[in-house]
């Protein structure tokens, strides 16, 4: 696997006010390799420093042609306006490799209910992850319930129109305009009540509980406020943690870790990329830092415990994580664990890359 991937700005798409796809190609001419639902960690040279954003692909392996990523700008968000008023069709750009864990396992049963919630550009990985599940999942129900402020606001409009008119029977849209343009339109803003009324409604009937096998899986991705409500309300409603997955794309800034470790050096030991590595670090340094502060590049975005792109495999030796809002129980026990907030407790051997 590269370290960056070297990109070139095909074309620009408009989206509305606040939004524009960008198409991007390697420059080398090679393909990309990706899963739906996953994202891409721009690293840019913004006035004289290193910063990276992660942007989600809204483009299907296997479906769509080009891969693109959407943005949309953020209040007070410097490099999303930086990219938006900026970044033109020829501009060369990096990037880590595709990344994230917001993916779905297309070995899943064949009758399946995908309850997809999104607000705003939350919509993105999810308009990805609905293209795939259309063409590989044919006898499974798809809903969508898409949060907006007006219908000038709605990313993908006419591309998920035309969904509906080719899917009739297997894909469902529901629109929430806090703010709709047009006065026939009621204002709609999802809340606890809302959503148990609109799951209640539109989860399909065959689609029931099955013993050892939940029928409706919920993707969600959005504001914060957002996915906390639709996560808090779905399991109020008595759907379990296994039936709910999530995918942030705000990233605040982790406070110290709160972890009791012994202080002295650890020695780390990391295959990556076909090389191996050995370091100390040592608390509260976490594994990720101590590789950068000595110049090997290891693959990142959030450095908080939220994006995966930084996940290794501990072969032996323990970690503690500070945080983890991404690994579920089945990788904590394969192993996986988060470079950015994890913290070496004994001497350790890691390995990244193909996990």
């Amino acid at each position: 696997m590269k370290d960056f991937l070297e990109l070139v700005v095909k074309e620009v798409v408009p989206e509305t006010r606040e939004a524009k796809t960008f198409v991007l190609e390697n420059v080398d001419g090679t393909s990309f390799n990706y899963e739906a639902g996953q994202f891409l960690t721009l690293v840019l040279d913004y006035n004289g420093h290193e910063v990276r954003r992660s942007y989600s692909m809204g483009s299907a392996p296997g479906i769509d042609d080009r891969l693109y990523i959407t943005v949309k700008r953020k209040e007070n968000g410097e490099i999303s306006r930086h990219l938006l008023e900026h970044l033109k069709p020829g501009d060369i750009i990096r990037a880590v490799p595709p990344s994230g864990r917001f993916t779905i396992q297309m070995d899943v049963p064949e009758e399946r209910h995908f309850f997809f919630l999104a607000a705003g550009s939350g919509i993105v990985p999810i308009f990805s992850l609905i293209k795939s599940l259309l063409k590989a999942k044919p006898r499974s129900h798809i809903t969508l319930l898409y949060q907006n402020h007006d219908e000038t606001t709605i990313i993908y409009h006419r591309e998920l129109q035309l969904l509906e008119e080719q899917y009739p029977k297997q894909f469902t849209r529901i629109d929430l305009l806090s703010h709709p343009l047009l006065h026939e339109l009621p204002a709609r803003r999802l809340n606890n009540g809302l959503l148990e009324q609109l799951v209640g409604i539109h989860e399909p009937r065959p689609f029931t509980h099955k013993k050892d096998k939940p029928a409706t899986l919920f993707y969600t991705c959005g504001p914060p406020s957002f996915m906390r409500m639709v996560q808090f309300t779905l399991r109020v409603m008595g759907f379990d943690e296994e039936q709910l997955f999530k995918e942030h794309f705000t990233i605040p800034v982790l406070p110290p870790p709160a972890l009791v470790i012994d202080p002295q050096p650890k020695k780390v030991q990391l295959h990556y990329n076909g090389k191996e590595y050995e370091y100390n670090v040592s608390y509260p340094t976490s594994i990720l830092q101590a590789a950068l502060d000595l110049n090997i590049e290891l693959p990142y975005s959030c450095k908080g415990g939220r994006c995966a792109t930084c996940t290794a495999r501990c072969i032996s030796g323990e970690v503690k994580m500070s945080n983890n809002e991404v690994l579920t129980e089945k990788d904590l026990e394969k192993g996986l664990i988060l470079t950015c907030v994890g913290f070496a407790a004994t001497d350790l051997r890691l390995e990244l890359g193909s996990l």
